[in-house]
């Protein structure tokens, strides 16, 4: 157990982490995030914790308070920069209703485990259909994004994997796409960095 929590508040600590690189150049307008794909992100995030949490995980559950607490950070710094919300389109308003009905089947599901889990999958869904237009454009404009805070937030969740104490489908389910979602976004940033020989100082 004690390894266990060793390698969930370190999984913890570095998701926290790489909202900061992200969070600097966010300030700095080097990189311009939607307002309103980060609200969607918000609200998904806050999802994954709950049914995460209700489908079985313990100290693992660490990792998905910074997988909440990050796009919370970065919406606050966009509304202190006075972005504009963009209409909500119906790829939006798909993402947005598949994260609150996955809320609503935590809620009804939340004292029998063995359902609760298809809440969590239906909020790994409602991120994956959220990050999906990321990892599609980061192929065809990658000098939009930096690597450095998906590299750290890929890492986090690699680590997340030592935490797990119930060897169970669900609790391996947000780590495991969670890496696989940033492998997806941080390789062709690193591809284009690397070919174009750009320093290491903007990957950050």
């Amino acid at each position: 157990m004690e390894t266990a929590m060793f390698f969930g508040l370190l999984s913890c600590l570095i998701l926290t982490s790489s909202a900061i690189p992200y969070g600097i150049r966010t300030y700095q307008r080097l990189i311009v995030p939607n307002l309103t794909t980060w609200t969607l992100w918000t609200i998904i995030g806050v999802s994954l914790l709950v049914t995460y949490s209700g489908s079985g995980a313990k100290i693992n559950v660490l990792p998905a308070i910074s997988g909440a607490m990050n796009p919370l950070i970065i919406l606050v710094l966009l509304v202190v920069r006075r972005e504009r919300f963009a209409k909500l389109g119906a790829f939006d308003l798909i993402c947005l209703v598949l994260s609150l009905v996955s809320i609503g089947l935590w809620y009804v599901f939340r004292n029998e485990r063995g359902l609760a889990q298809y809440a969590l999958y239906a909020s790994i869904a409602a991120d994956g259909l959220a990050a999906s237009p990321t990892a599609l454009s980061v192929w065809t404009r990658p000098q939009d994004e930096r690597p450095l805070a998906w590299i750290l937030a890929g890492l986090g969740y690699l680590v997340a994997f030592f935490s797990i104490t119930e060897h169970t489908y669900a609790n391996y389910a947000l780590p495991a796409y969670m890496v696989l979602m940033d492998i997806a976004i941080i390789f062709p940033l690193v591809k284009y960095r690397i070919d174009k020989k750009i320093a290491l100082r903007e990957w950050c």
